[in-house]
């Protein structure tokens, strides 16, 4: 029997970290979130969005109501664009992008400070 020693350390690696990078990115600065989520919109794949979300306050389908909303109410804008130049703070733990009125209407982007790095816990709609 002969052994594909290139597949064995394959299969021996872990997925798991793979996975949870993908489901849950981190980022260190806002410029980084906003390249990825703008990828993610324009090739609308919503379910990335979705498992990215730490909080599990909303189902499934209200978390793809509120992404499509976004999407929606962005148009042919870009994320990068709308908050060019802003960065996580240096002293917080939380983090907002957009809110009641403001540059995404009623789409809030909540991050959370985990260590060094940010991830999303929540993309919602108050309205």
């Amino acid at each position: 029997m002969k052994i594909n020693i290139p597949m064995l350390f394959l299969l021996a690696m872990p997925t798991s970290g793979f996975a949870a990078e993908e489901a849950q990115p981190r980022f260190h600065h806002v410029a980084e979130f906003l390249t990825w989520a703008d990828k993610k919109l324009t090739a609308d794949d919503y379910e990335a969005l979705i498992k990215a979300q730490a909080a599990v306050k909303d189902t499934q389908a209200t978390r793809l109501a509120y992404i499509k909303k976004l999407d929606s109410d962005l148009g042919e804008a870009k994320l990068a664009e709308v908050f060019e130049g802003r960065d996580f703070p240096k002293d917080a733990t939380t983090f907002k992008l957009g809110g009641c009125c403001m540059e995404l209407k009623h789409c809030h982007i909540d991050f959370e400070k985990e260590g060094t790095s940010w991830t999303i816990a929540r993309i919602w709609q108050c309205r």
